[in-house]
């Protein structure tokens, strides 16, 4: 996995914010992986699978859940075997 595939993935956006992940904290955390994968912070595969992320706010969408676990696996698979 690259810089570029964490900084280009994208994901939908859930219908209801029960299913969805707040949009700004998934993208900080996005940025954090992308520089650890350019060498310049320290996520461990260990704090992939231990991010937690909050709902979007009342009446407001985030990034679905699903797409954004599914994506999350892959990075910390990634991360272990760097």
């Amino acid at each position: 996995m690259s810089p570029e595939d964490v900084r280009e993935v994208t994901f939908s956006l859930a219908l209801k914010s029960r299913n969805a992940y707040d949009e700004a904290e998934v993208d900080a955390f996005l940025d954090r992986i992308e520089a650890t994968l350019r060498g310049e912070d320290t996520v461990t595969a260990r704090d992939v699978r231990d991010v937690a992320f909050t709902h979007p706010g009342l009446g407001r969408r985030g990034y679905t859940k699903d797409e954004v676990d599914e994506f999350l696996d892959q990075v910390a698979a990634a991360l272990e075997a760097r």
